[in-house]
């Protein structure tokens, strides 16, 4: 976590993307985006002077971060990895086909280990990482092993320093194996054990819950939580007017709350994102994006550090819009010219606001800055040179845009669930980071939580949460009949009731819904 004394879990790729972005500019001078290099300068000597104690991953024992180089070499490690496993399937571990795909893997893995680095590559929810570092193209390339490792019940490989070719080689062995032939030798940690494994460790698949209301967390908590997200985006714009700023404790504070209640019961907070308020809508959307991030986010890695990076970044990543006149951002028509070009400088502007914020990482403001910058990078502010958005901002992305697709704006209306959905798809490569697209997808489902929908028998449900594998088949509740009348909710899982199916969205307002009431 984020403490007062203000300790880090700093994003080395991202910060130097922030730094690049203004290291170029001439000082007084406007770019392309409508952002100021002057401007984007202070923030880049805010993120300098922020007082921050480094931590050494390595050192403390946790997750290695990895340099570009190093990252992008871990595309032929899973290559020799697979082919030598896959070998290892066909001929014994002695045959000179898996011996030299043994060799080629310590080849690859002695590249890390001369730079000081262990390789630590983890498989889980359908996508590699390697340290922190989510491999977009990789988990699509590999998809198979992916698929493999999660038959096998392996989550994550570590090769440590000092690994020889005979350890390797029974680790070939293990691998060769299929599920039931693990599960005969007493389970993965057994088996390791019994064949002598040292500098190589292979973790069982982490499985992440999906909490029900029955959990630790009651909802009185959680929605105590969303309201203090709500209310502190409240009191901001409120100091903003005083030409005031809200301290960092206290931001540090709700967000370490959401952050608790995200990983204690993920599934109940995101069906409070489908709370909307268009009078406040900037509050609302704030702290929905920030729940969305953070569920995102927690599918990827439970290191709270780097959630709660994640998280104040998420809260704050439209801190820059609070400065904007309300006719513009208000605005029913299109904006001219000008008014386009002052939007645009909000990721700048807010960036700039947090980075004075003491004891705030570099990360969030990195998040702020470029969270509008998109995956192929057309986006805004500019990148000088063009650099790929660090991942804390492609998913504070992710969750920008699903959120505001499905909230009534004052130049458009509210999209139902699935077609919001269906556009997150379709802008998965160009705006979007499509391995990104792809978890919060199989997260939310494709009906997400709150959602009406229609049934194929006629019936009208409310979606409450994700069940099973199986993006289309939620846990529902039908609250009226083929015929229309509302009938005494009933609550079924459609995983198990394989002749029941979903037709589609319906906009609650249509049939004068209201979805809150099945949520008390």
């Amino acid at each position: 976590m984020i403490d007062e004394e203000g300790s880090e879990f700093e994003f080395a790729d991202g910060l130097e993307a922030a730094e690049d972005f203004v290291s170029d500019a001439s000082p007084g001078t406007d770019d392309e985006s409508g952002g100021t290099s002057a401007g984007a300068l202070a923030v880049t000597e805010a993120v300098a002077a922020t007082e921050v104690v480094p931590v050494d991953p390595v050192a403390a024992g946790e997750v290695t971060r990895y340099s570009k180089i190093q990252t992008r070499r871990a595309r032929e490690l899973l290559s020799r990895l697979y082919a030598t496993r896959r070998a290892a399937r066909f001929y014994p571990v002695e045959h000179p086909a898996v011996g030299e795909g043994i060799l080629a893997i310590l080849e690859s893995v002695a590249l890390y280990h001369a730079e000081g680095v262990d390789v630590q590559l983890g498989f889980f929810e359908g996508e590699i990482v390697l340290g922190e570092q989510l491999l977009t193209e990789e988990s699509l390339q590999f998809d198979q092993l992916v698929r493999d490792m999660a038959a096998l019940d392996i989550g994550s490989i570590y090769i440590y320093r000092g690994v020889a070719e005979d350890e390797m080689r029974r680790v070939i062995k293990i691998l060769a194996l299929d599920s039931a032939e693990i599960e005969q030798a007493g389970g993965l940690e057994t088996l390791s054990r019994t064949m002598g494994l040292n500098r190589v460790v292979l973790g069982a698949l982490r499985v992440v819950e999906r909490v029900g209301e029955d959990s630790g967390t009651g909802g009185e908590e959680i929605q105590l939580s969303y309201n203090g997200a709500v209310s502190l985006m409240r009191e901001i714009e409120r100091l903003m007017k005083s030409n005031k700023q809200v301290g960092s404790s206290k931001v540090k504070g709700v967000v370490r709350s959401l952050v608790d209640n995200v990983l204690a019961n993920r599934y109940a907070m995101l069906q409070l994102t489908g709370l909307k308020n268009h009078d406040e809508y900037t509050f609302y959307h704030s702290a929905n994006v920030a729940i969305l991030s953070l569920a995102l986010g927690s599918s990827i890695s439970n290191d709270y550090r780097f959630l709660s990076s994640l998280g104040v970044g998420a809260l704050l990543h439209d801190l820059g819009k609070m400065g904007l006149d309300n006719e513009i951002l208000n605005k029913p028509g299109a904006l001219n010219p000008d008014e386009w070009a002052n939007v645009r400088l909000h990721p700048v502007h807010g960036a700039q606001m947090v980075s004075v914020l003491p004891g705030v990482d570099k990360a969030s403001i990195v998040t702020i800055l470029e969270h509008h910058m998109r995956f192929d990078g057309a986006g805004y502010p500019t990148r000088v040179p063009p650099r790929r958005q660090h991942l804390t901002s492609r998913i504070v992305a992710v969750a920008d845009s699903y959120d505001a697709m499905t909230s009534r704006r004052s130049y458009s209306a509210a999209r139902v669930q699935d077609e919001a959905m269906s556009l997150l798809a379709k802008s998965a490569g160009s705006s979007l980071d499509p391995v990104l697209v792809r978890l919060f997808i199989r997260l939310m489902g494709v009906y997400p939580p709150r959602s009406v929908v229609r049934m194929s028998g006629g019936e009208v449900a409310v979606v409450m949460s994700p069940s099973g594998s199986d993006p289309t088949r939620p846990v529902i509740r039908v609250i009226a009949s083929p015929g229309g009348d509302f009938i005494e909710p009933a609550e079924i899982d459609l995983m198990s009731q394989p002749q029941m199916s979903i037709s589609g969205c319906i906009d609650p307002r249509l049939l004068n819904i209201d979805v809150d009431s099945y949520f008390v």
